[in-house]
């Protein structure tokens, strides 16, 4: 009987299944909704603030990439500590060109002449005729910074099949991988948020035959710092994607030293520098700490829950309420971020010369 049982569950829902797909027709939802303003702004210590300023829009409408949402024609009043400071200027600015952004290689916004200042309560309150108005209330971080790094296990490979290392001056491809111990204190005041960004810096020359400093690549491995996954359930940790986040907040950490593990794997760098010049042997890996607000944590946070998290994944088929992106914008629609950073940088020839030391 027990066999039966199951037998008819199964006959049950397959039918089921059948009935729900022929149910099944393709429609338009006929959505009744007014554009309103969309505010975007990353607002740091010291740096004039630059805020762009667009409408939302209806899927029907198309593809972003076709379309023109950007809001020009609006007053953005700056309001810090309470008391009016400045109206913001209508400006464009010049991206780049860059083929993989999805925003055009000029866009318009609004900027401002007063640089925030650490603890200012900075408000941006815009007022469009067409689109009504849009406000956001942000705090602006102090900065917290990298007290000390540690450089573990470098391991050094010249290519080219050279025995032992070439001098430091001659040309080489390399591979360099290492691990790194970046020490800082978290205030030991409550609700700090950060997150962790790794690049490289700026170095360019005129003559690429004669010198060279560049990475081909450099990829971080976050996988060893248990901080970057304190969002994740241990559910989540074996069905959800859980790479590429580096943000954290201080709820286990609060008023105290911590290192953060950061690893590296296989950077391919290329150096070339015969007159032994400064300028090549500062090009290096670049480590940000960013003391961001709760606001912008919250954001990230929901876009993972969206995207990667198993609520996002359940919502995305009906079993679940769906998440949406939060925003700390009055109209729902965009994110006022602001963060202050600290910033290290290590220099390739500095690994380089670690590992011939050895």
């Amino acid at each position: 009987m027990a066999i039966l049982r199951h037998l008819y569950i199964f006959l049950l829902l397959f039918f089921l299944n059948i009935s729900l797909t022929s149910c099944y027709q393709t429609f338009e939802p006929d959505l009744n909704s007014d554009p309103v303003l969309c505010m975007n702004s990353e607002i740091m210590p010291g740096k004039p603030i630059t805020l762009f300023l667009t409408r939302t829009w209806n899927w029907t409408e198309g593809s972003y990439h076709n379309m023109d949402v950007n809001v020009r024609d609006a007053e953005v009043r700056l309001i810090v500590n309470g008391d009016y400071k400045e109206t913001l200027t209508p400006e464009e600015i010049d991206n780049g060109y860059n083929p993989a952004s999805p925003y055009p290689q000029i866009r318009p916004c609004y900027q401002s002449s007063y640089c925030p200042e650490p603890g200012d309560i900075i408000r941006l309150e815009a007022t469009s005729q067409k689109y009504g108005k849009a406000w956001a209330e942000v705090t602006v971080p102090e900065t917290v910074e990298i007290q000390r790094l540690e450089l573990r296990n470098v391991d050094v490979f010249c290519l080219g099949n050279q025995e032992g290392f070439p001098a430091i001056k001659e040309e080489c491809e390399y591979l360099i991988s290492f691990n790194t111990l970046v020490h800082f204190t978290d205030p030991s005041d409550a609700g700090n948020y950060y997150d962790v960004k790794v690049g490289t810096s700026s170095y360019m020359t005129n003559d690429w035959s004669h010198e060279v400093a560049y990475a081909q690549s450099v990829i971080p491995d976050f996988n060893n710092e248990p901080l970057f996954t304190e969002h994740v359930s241990v559910l989540e940790s074996a069905i959800a994607d859980t790479s590429g986040y580096t943000i954290f907040s201080d709820r286990q950490i609060n008023g105290k030293t911590y290192p953060l593990k950061i690893g590296f794997r296989d950077c391919e760098f290329y150096y070339l520098n015969p007159d032994d010049n400064e300028a090549p042997k500062e090009y290096g890996i670049v480590i940000t700490l960013r003391h961001i607000n709760s606001a912008y944590y919250k954001h990230v946070i929901s876009l993972w829950e969206s995207n990667d998290a198993l609520v996002g994944a359940l919502g995305g088929i009906g079993l679940a309420n769906p998440v949406y992106p939060y925003s700390n914008v009055s109209t729902g629609a965009g994110v006022v971020a602001a963060y202050a950073i600290s910033q290290v940088t290590i220099p390739f020839v500095e690994l380089i010369s670690m590992a011939n030391s050895e």
